[in-house]
């Protein structure tokens, strides 16, 4: 006789539960889609914010300083 009874347990009935539970499967499912449309939706984002950066880049270029400038700190 073993010393330590190594027999696989059966599933319990909530095991197979959670294992076979279709709305977990539609959920999950449903957070990969969600996920990927974050992904995406941030990368548009980005683009934007590196499209506005690029915009005040050339405008802070375009401005010189003998122009009217109503911040003393601009050129500082």
């Amino acid at each position: 006789m073993k010393e330590i009874d190594n027999t696989p347990l059966p599933e319990s009935e909530s095991e197979r539960r959670i294992n076979e539970c279709e709305d977990c499967d539609r959920l999950a499912c449903h957070v990969n889609e969600v996920s990927i449309q974050l992904r995406a939706h941030a990368l548009v984002c980005q683009k934007r914010i590196e499209a506005l950066e690029l915009r005040v880049a050339n405008l802070e270029t375009q401005r010189t300083p003998e122009m009217e400038n109503d911040d003393p700190e601009w050129f500082s």
